[in-house]
């Protein structure tokens, strides 16, 4: 536990300290012997605990320092080193994109596309990297019949998603006519690929797993395509994430 808690950003006397209160309430004395913390080190570091919100100490005498819930502050110390990796990550990806934006080369992290072929290839990126879940607006501009091939190679991919145990929760149009495969998948596996009905003109886009997003530039002339974007950025998705279930809540079963 020692290692796992200073993976998430504990000192090493930290650690040892926090590992001993969670199973046991402690005193200065009893903490500094059984955590193996020095007698000068260990106010300090009971201090720096408590100013964290991972540990208590009642006002009792002898004064005792303990953990409240576990899982709580398990939970506290794992979202705080989320969002600080998050912040890294997002950092480095900024970075990586903006290097290889100067040098006209290719981003996984920024995928622009402006060509039908753009849009077959990177629309396929929901399917083939997705891994838990992916949430769906279709907007009013949506239309099934046309381009039916790519069509067709995305739906099959959706299947195969499916089938990997992603979970797909999509708004479409309210009189648009799913695909047979797709209605035939909605009714054999409805928790794998879940529908709702809303007319809405939002951008079309895909929220892939919380941390990814897909948005096409379409207009109600299915000629008329404007461009395709793939872009790594948590945030991003949060946000985007945030307006689909609004959407989703005011969406017809």
């Amino acid at each position: 536990m020692i290692e796992e808690l200073k993976a998430i950003g504990l000192t090493t006397y930290q650690s040892r300290a926090l590992e001993v209160i969670f199973k046991n309430n402690l005193s200065l004395k009893e903490l500094s012997k059984i955590a193996n913390i020095p007698p000068g080190k260990v106010y300090s570091i009971a201090k720096q605990l408590i100013d964290k919100g991972l540990i208590k100490c009642t006002r009792t005498r002898p004064k005792k320092l303990y953990v409240e819930n576990a899982s709580e502050i398990i939970s506290k110390l794992t979202n705080n080193q989320e969002t600080k990796l998050g912040k890294v990550i997002s950092t480095l990806q900024d970075f990586g994109t903006l290097i290889d934006t100067k040098e006209n080369r290719s981003t996984p992290f920024f995928d622009l596309g402006t060509t039908i072929e753009d849009n077959r290839r990177i629309q396929m990126r929901t399917f083939v990297e997705s891994e838990n879940e992916v949430l769906q607006i279709i907007n009013i501009h949506h239309k099934p019949k046309y381009n039916r091939q790519s069509k067709t190679l995305w739906e099959t991919a959706i299947i195969n998603a499916t089938q990997k145990g992603v979970i797909f929760k999509s708004i479409y149009p309210k009189k648009v006519i799913l695909p047979k495969i797709l209605n035939d998948l909605s009714k054999k596996h409805p928790d794998k690929f879940q529908v709702r009905r809303l007319d809405t003109n939002f951008t079309r886009c895909d929220i892939i797993d919380g941390k990814n997003v897909l948005i096409k530039l379409v207009h109600e002339d299915a000629l008329a395509y404007g461009g395709i974007l793939f872009i790594k950025n948590k945030k991003f998705a949060e946000n985007l994430k945030e307006i689909f279930y609004k959407f989703w809540s005011e969406a017809e079963k």
